[in-house]
């Protein structure tokens, strides 16, 4: 399967996610599995949220190599933070790409995706698929009244 119809395929069962649960936190792992198990083994998602003055691991699935508790100010969470829009972060061995997570202007986290390939070619598909998880999360978790990303139990 190309890129792009896998991108489709997950777009269409991450959509339906919410239909399947009750809160916000089930919401948020179901998104993180649901894109988890499409993905080859060096790759992985997690979610952040942010939390005095710390953007703190909620969930992932497969390789990330972040801390699970960033200070604000620190690394790419803040740069993404700063900038307002998926920001792509090269190293030598990995490729990190950084989602930031809105409720209106109050940033609430960030969606992460890293590659520990670094032959991956980043296209706009994957930044578009990432703008559009990212808004999907910000639109649905208002209709998810339970719970909030800012307020996740571990």
């Amino acid at each position: 399967m190309n890129k792009s119809d896998m991108l489709d395929e997950l777009r269409l069962e991450v959509g339906m996610i919410a239909d399947r649960v009750s809160t916000c936190q089930e919401f948020y792992l179901g998104i993180i599995n649901t894109i988890g198990k499409h993905l080859p083994h060096h790759f992985g998602v997690a979610m952040y949220r942010c939390h005095n003055g710390f953007f703190c691991y909620l969930s992932g699935h497969g390789t990330i190599s972040e801390k699970n508790t960033i200070k604000y100010g620190d690394g790419m969470f803040s740069i993404c933070s700063i900038r307002g829009k998926v920001t792509i972060h090269r190293e030598l061995d990995k490729i990190s790409a950084y989602a930031p997570i809105y409720d209106g202007q109050h940033l609430i986290g960030i969606f992460l995706a890293e590659c520990q390939d670094i032959h991956y070619e980043v296209t706009d598909e994957d930044l578009i698929f990432l703008q559009e998880i990212t808004r999907y999360i910000e639109v649905k978790r208002k209709q998810l009244s339970n719970a909030s990303i800012d307020n996740f139990e571990h």
